[in-house]
């Protein structure tokens, strides 16, 4: 199965789809945030948290987002993503994100300057158009895991529903949901 980590811009996504996301709205953002502890504890994953919340992560997003090889911008997200959440590392600034990938053993040259690089490979643009597209698709979170391009998965608790999708694609195509979809609303 291929998979592609495609950063997008969150608050671009809940803004253009009227979604408050979780840091907005003070009841969602202690749930959302319980939740990630939970989620956390159980895979045991260690998890600090970002040292200010929310936080600018485009300078990210858009280094992310100009890897052109699958395995080189997996890694690298992950390794940024890490130290973020469980070394509380400011990744908001290109300097954090050159520290964390020369720590990792991750620098390449041509990602010694990690602002000069995402102006070169226009990682604006780029991250512009990849959310452009989520919405496109209905994107209206992350993650968003896209099957088979035309099957959206939402939330970090949907592998075992996204395998069981890949296995039985047939299972799951059921007329009630378009009837749903169409139902008159009655408030």
């Amino acid at each position: 199965m291929l998979f592609r980590s495609t950063p997008v811009a969150l608050g671009s996504i809940l803004q253009s789809t009227g979604n408050p996301g979780p840091a907005g709205v003070e009841v969602k953002r202690g749930e959302a945030l319980r939740d990630c502890c939970m989620q956390a504890q159980r895979q045991r994953v260690k998890l600090v948290g970002p040292p200010k919340h929310p936080f600018n992560t485009l300078p990210a997003l858009r280094f992310i987002s100009c890897i052109d090889d699958d395995q080189e911008r997996y890694t690298a997200a992950l390794a940024i993503n890490q130290a973020c959440w469980a070394e509380s590392r400011d990744l908001s600034i290109e300097e954090g994100i050159e520290a964390v990938l020369r720590e990792k053993s991750l620098m390449k040259p041509e990602w010694e300057d990690v602002y000069s690089f995402v102006k070169e490979r226009r990682g604006r643009q780029v991250l512009k158009q990849a959310t452009t597209r989520a919405l496109e698709l209905k994107v209206f979170g992350v993650p968003t895991f896209r099957v088979n391009d035309k099957m959206n998965f939402w939330g970090s608790d949907r592998f075992e529903l996204i395998s069981d999708y890949l296995e039985r694609p047939d299972f799951y195509d059921f007329s009630s949901y378009e009837r749903m979809l169409n139902i008159e609303g009655g408030m």
